[in-house]
This record gives structure tokens, sequence and C-alpha cells, in this order.
């Protein structure tokens, strides 16, 4: 018998002999009475169950200047409810300029889903550039992403699919996968209604950013403003800009449940990143100096104005890390 199954049969005698504590490690319980479930990670509700307190606490806590993604909270818990089975997959798209918080936003939703978060098997994350680039091969990357998607589901039907960078995807790829996301109960015997999909874009960002300035000069406050400000310049820019959802069928089928803006960051929101990075690397009490120094390498826009930050939040962490062993830590030494 190897380590791990025998570890996993001594945990299941303890939890059949006993109320199953062992000192102060409380063991999780766990729906299947498979023994291999206690170490490994399975398909149950003992490593997949969403934690909406855990969700929304993070997205309000760690995420800044981005009111609308808070919607996504309550799109998971209607997908999770207890009360009716979904009628088809959650498909949620984001769209705005870099560094917005796009990636942050779907780590967290991973690791409010999976007890292993982004690192769980069942969460799967494919990248534009690196995955769905080249033209001449568009037949193979749909063929492959049929069958990837396929086999997953068939084995459990919780799974996450996050496509990043779809603005730098070929066309037509993402086409493949219309009849998972459609409203069908299953498709040769599978049934993809209980998983979730993501996809992560840049596309539509200039019209968001352009129509959110407009309300910003009407004197708006971002966190009075709704998704349905926002749905039609978002979907008009999927649509028609280069990237993998160009004159895509699956936007044509209204097949994407829910699109989320991600608006350009102004100063304030800068600063919060700016001290967050300083914390992750223990230091609770940056300098204002030190702040601003960060603040110089952003490029803000529009032309002429410093109102927003081109970049968001990036290079933020790279610039703190250097003030951060060049003034701090050397006091450690």
């Amino acid at each position: 018998m190897r380590g791990v199954e025998f570890i996993a049969f001594i945990i299941f005698l303890m939890r059949s002999a006993s109320g199953w504590s062992f000192g102060s490690w409380i063991l999780p319980k766990v729906d299947s009475y498979n023994p291999y479930c206690f170490v490994k990670e399975c398909c149950n509700k003992d490593w997949i169950n969403f934690d909406r307190e855990m969700l929304s606490k993070n997205l309000k806590g760690r995420v800044y200047g981005q009111p609308l993604v808070n919607n996504v909270v309550n799109a998971l818990a209607a997908h999770f409810s207890p009360h009716y089975e979904p009628r088809k997959a959650l498909t949620i798209s984001f769209h705005g300029w870099t560094g917005g918080g796009k990636n942050y936003v779907a780590n967290f939703i991973a690791e409010s889903i999976f007890r292993k978060g982004a690192k769980s098997k069942y969460v799967h994350q494919f990248i534009g550039r690196l995955h769905f680039s080249e033209e001449a091969k568009v037949e193979h990357y749909k063929h492959n992403l049929v069958q990837w998607i396929k086999g997953n589901v068939t084995y459990c039907p919780q799974q996450l699919f996050i496509f990043d960078e779809v603005d730098k995807m070929i066309p037509d790829v993402l086409n493949a996968i219309k009849p998972m996301i459609d409203h069908r109960d299953n498709i040769e015997g599978i049934d993809y209604r209980q998983c979730i999909f993501i996809f992560l874009s840049n596309t539509g960002a200039q019209l968001i950013n352009e129509h959110y300035l407009d309300m910003y000069k009407e004197g708006r406050n971002r966190e009075e403003l709704a998704l349905g400000d926002f749905d039609d310049y978002i979907k008009r820019g999927a649509f028609n800009e280069k990237g993998g959802f160009f004159q895509n069928d699956n936007i044509k089928s209204d097949l994407i449940d829910h699109y989320i803006p991600f608006l350009p960051l102004e100063e304030r929101h800068i600063r919060l990143c700016i001290k967050d990075e300083f914390v992750l690397r223990r230091v609770l009490n940056p300098s204002a100096q030190h702040i601003d120094a960060v603040l110089k390498i952003v490029q803000w826009g529009p032309e002429g104005t410093k109102l927003f930050s081109k970049t968001g939040c990036k290079r933020i962490g790279a610039q703190v890390g250097l003030l951060t062993e060049q003034y701090y830590r050397k006091n450690e030494l």
C-alpha cells in the first residue's frame, strides 16, 4: 500500500471509530466515504463549494475602484443556488484597460469555489497569445479545446475555464464552445450547465473609458453606476474589435451572461494599490515620499490630463519591491 493510500485508510478508520478529531486538527467532513478524498482533491462539496462571504470580502477589501465587479458575487450565488438548477453554463466576460484587476478577480473567484483555488485540477487557464495565436491552426485549436473541455466535464461537471487575453486570440476559436454554453441539458450525454466560463479581454476598453469619462465630467460617482450603463458599449467593442470575440457567434446569440466593465483607476486607487504592495512586504507604514516615488512611474490619461492611470496597478509591485529592498530591508541586516 502506497504512503498516501495508507494515510487515507488510517484517517478513514479514525472517522469510523470516533468523533473524528485528532488533537486540535479537525478533519473536514467528506460527502463521500472514499478515503482517497481525505488527502487528494475530489469532485465533491468538500473540495468544490462556493464561499460567497469570502469572495465578497476579497472584492470589497482588495479590489480598488471596481464597484461593478461586486455583481459577480450575486451571479455566482445564483449559479450555485440550491433552489434550482442552472439552465446553462455561467459565462462572464471582463473588459477594460490592463492593470484594472481582471486576473486578480478571476483568481479570487477560483479561491472562493475550489479549496485549492487556481491550483485546482478543476480550474483551467488559457492564454490567448500562448495557446491560440496561429491562424493556420484554428481548426486544430477548436478540436483540442472541445476535447479538453468535454473530457474534464465528463470527469467532473463543476469546472472553471478561464480565457485570458481574449483580445490576442484569433477569431473563430471560441465559436467551438457555443454548444457547451448554450441552453441545453446535455450534449452527447454530457451536462455542461454546472461549468463556469470566464473571459478576460482588453477589447471594449476604449469605449468603456470614453463613456466613463463623459459620466465623470457629469459628476456621476462610479459607486452609483450599473452594469446596464456599459453593456452595449462592451458588446459593441468585443464584437467589432480584433480578437477572439470578433464577429463571434456567442455574442450574436446572447450567450454571454454578464459583461463586467473594469473602469480606469484614479490616483486614489493607485495609492491604495501601492500601500497593499508595501504591506505584502511587511512594510506597514511606508513614507509619503516613497509612495510618491512609485506614483512617478504611472502613465496618466487622457492626453494632457492626470485623471486615470493608463496601466492601472501594473508595475507597482516591482517598484515597491525595489524601494523596500533599498530603504527598509537594509535595517534588518
